[in-house]
């Protein structure tokens, strides 16, 4: 089963967008882009709630 985020479901303007084939990829790539694009949220324990939260099964 493949997964998908985009930073614009946070209300972000962003156009971050990942889809991978497993969920443990996709938030290492979020994670990533989070810590290049927005580093000001690094460090926020809630980031990932937030984003797991807006994972989408595709």
């Amino acid at each position: 089963m493949a997964y998908s985020f985009a930073c614009a479901d946070t209300g972000a303007d962003c156009p971050g967008a990942f889809a991978t084939e497993g969920k443990d990829e996709l938030m290492a790539h979020v994670q990533m882009h989070a810590q290049a694009a927005h580093p000001e949220l690094a460090g926020n324990p809630e980031l990932a709630s937030v984003v797991g939260g807006l994972v989408k099964q595709i």
